[in-house]
């Protein structure tokens, strides 16, 4: 196994040098109409590529895990990225260097990073094209019963994983029915032998120490490598993390990747970034003309201005168009499909999502988001927290102009619990999986799904 992952890594490292170099020499004849190199030049590439390599070591761009997700790599590249870019900038600036172009520098950047990206995603494309072929996998077994490996036979039996389930062995007397074959824990040790077993996949309860340890020794003494996913029913639905507060392993039940706070500092960036983009090219306009609408519409304020539940459960002001006539139910009663409450106008802002765009300046100023769970009124967050299980995770990050559940649907009145819980699953899930590019996702969707209509809109 340990030489297929060198294999791999060999086959990224050549793959991002090479797309490096390509950059860079692209940008030189954009630049100067020649590929003829001079000196300085090719020290900048060389500098550049072994730059680049020291710090994807740092940050494993170049081991390829089989469960890992494309986006948490991306991620890890655009990180390599920068930081490529600011020690190059520094050792540049320290040595009083003034015979690189500046233009080409631009190019050759900008080139660097599209390439990369397209052939990482590429690469992992072809990767997995290449294990479904029945390549680059490792062979496996399994200890456990059926009902406690449910989920992981069904994750290494498929094959862009780069797993071969070759079989499970149970600890009983009674024959396991699965699609995998199965066999008493007696014949684990001939088998292994046998059929050259990598990884060894334990799923069993681990009270029982003696016979857990000899699994261990016998996994150690057989180079083969023991994974241990043990029966955690009660936390079956839960992504689990195990964590070491010095020496002691910890159980954390929920990944939340904007406990971070290099991760808070670039959500929070990437917020500024777009609200004010949003606020100057869009709301510098159409709030004027917004405004002249909805004051012919009906007589009251141009903006609609709440108590919601923000991070923490700590009220905020929140920000929308009036799309009702005033009334004393705004605080107590949702929007439903034919409200007559609603003005002219204000169905069609409702309709379109253009009654949100004042929150931009919610996230301006730093108690939204552009992506997160949306803030329910104060009424609605104390009720539904009740009698729905996981509804107060949502406060636990910023709340969001869209979010999760809104760019897969949910959107406008909840007319029963099931609506609410659905919401709660898809916001909890979006909580335990962060990234920024899940973000940019969500916002293009909420996009597409604006132009495409969606009838749940009140």
């Amino acid at each position: 196994m340990r030489f297929k992952k060198n294999k791999l890594s060999i086959f990224f490292i050549v793959g991002d040098t090479f797309h490096l170099t390509l950059a860079f020499l692209l940008s030189y004849h954009i630049s100067f109409f020649t590929f003829d190199f001079t000196d300085n030049y090719l020290f900048l590439i060389i500098i550049t590529n072994l730059i680049w390599l020291f710090n994807g070591m740092i940050f494993k761009i170049f081991d390829y895990e089989r469960a890992s997700r494309i986006e948490f790599q991306i991620i890890n590249i655009f990180k390599v990225f920068l930081l490529t870019i600011l020690i190059e900038s520094t050792i540049l600036f320290s040595i009083k260097s003034n015979t690189f172009s500046s233009e080409l520098l631009i190019n050759a950047y900008t080139l660097t990073f599209l390439l990369l990206l397209f052939w990482r995603v590429f690469s992992a494309f072809l990767l997995k094209k290449y294990r479904r072929l029945g390549f680059n996998f490792n062979k496996v077994v399994i200890i456990g019963s059926v009902n406690n490996s449910k989920q992981l036979i069904q994750f290494l039996s498929n094959p862009k994983h780069g797993y071969k389930l070759l079989a499970l062995f149970y600890n009983n007397y009674e024959k396991q029915k699965t699609s995998c074959p199965s066999y008493p824990i007696e014949k684990l040790e001939e088998f292994c032998y046998q059929y050259s077993v990598e990884e060894i996949f334990f799923t069993e309860s681990i009270y029982d120490e003696s016979y857990l340890s000899r699994i261990i020794k016998f996994c150690d003494y057989n180079m083969i490598r023991l994974k241990i996913s043990p029966d955690f029913q009660a936390f079956k639905q839960r992504k689990l993390i195990i964590d070491f507060y010095g020496a002691l392993p910890v159980i954390i039940l929920r990944n939340e990747p904007l406990q971070d706070e290099f991760n808070r500092l670039i959500k929070r960036i990437f917020d500024i970034i777009f609200s004010s983009i949003a606020i100057i090219l869009v709301l510098s306009w159409l709030l004027p003309l917004l405004s002249i609408l909805i004051k012919i519409s009906s007589k009251g304020p141009v903006f609609f201005v709440q108590s919601r539940s923000g991070l923490d459960n700590i009220e905020f002001k929140c920000y929308k168009f009036r799309t009702m006539v005033v009334n004393s139910l705004s605080d107590q009663e949702q929007a439903t499909k034919n409200d007559i409450r609603i003005t002219k106008i204000g169905r069609f802002l409702r309709k379109t999502s253009l009654d949100e765009l004042p929150q931009f300046f919610n996230v301006f100023i730093g108690n939204m988001s552009v992506v997160g769970p949306r803030p329910h009124m104060l009424v609605h967050t104390k009720s539904y927290s009740e009698i729905i299980d996981n509804y107060m995770v949502r406060q636990l990050v910023l709340p969001g102009i869209t979010g999760a559940a809104q760019a897969n649907g949910f959107r406008g009145e909840t007319k029963n619990i099931k609506d609410m819980q659905d919401r709660v699953k898809y916001d909890v899930w979006y909580i335990e999986n962060w990234s920024l590019l899940l973000d940019i996702k969500l916002i293009l969707i909420t996009f597409v799904n604006l132009f495409k209509g969606q009838d749940k809109a009140a």
